[in-house]
Parts: C-alpha cells; structure tokens; sequence
C-alpha cells in the first residue's frame, strides 16, 4: 500500500475553528483519509472527488472575482 501522510490545520470537522488533523493519500485504492485529531471517525472519500471539488471552487472563485471586477468597474463611470 502506497500511501502519502500529512499534517494539517483546518475546519476537519465542523466542530468551529481550526483543528489538528492528519490527511492520509492511499495512491493504490484512489482514497483520501482525514482524521481530526482525538478523534476516531475517519472521513473517506474517492480522490478524483476531492479532485472535482477543488476544480468547482476555484472556477467559482475565479467567476465571483470576474464579477465583482465589472461591478466595481461599472461603479466607478457613474461616480
């Protein structure tokens, strides 16, 4: 099992605020691991998902910010 570990800092699991948590990468199922920790439950999930989500918010991101360029932009030849 080839397998990639890390440590990270963030909202693992809804609990409010940052949390300490390893992220575990196994390359031979496709699987990405996170568990916060002091904790037991581990939150599974196909990385080709992770993969998608990460894509989807950062295209959403990239159109909030085209937006709010030409509204700001607009803004300003009225004033």
């Amino acid at each position: 099992m080839r397998t990639a570990r890390f440590k990270v800092m963030g909202a693992l699991d809804g609990a409010g605020g940052a949390r300490a948590g390893t992220v575990v990468i196994d390359r031979d199922s496709g699987l990405v691991h996170v568990r916060p920790l002091r904790r037991r439950r581990v939150y599974t999930m196909p990385l080709s998902m992770v993969a998608d989500m990460i894509c989807k918010r950062i295209i959403l991101n990239e159109a909030y910010e085209k937006r709010a360029a030409r509204a700001k932009k607009k803004g300003k030849r009225r004033g």
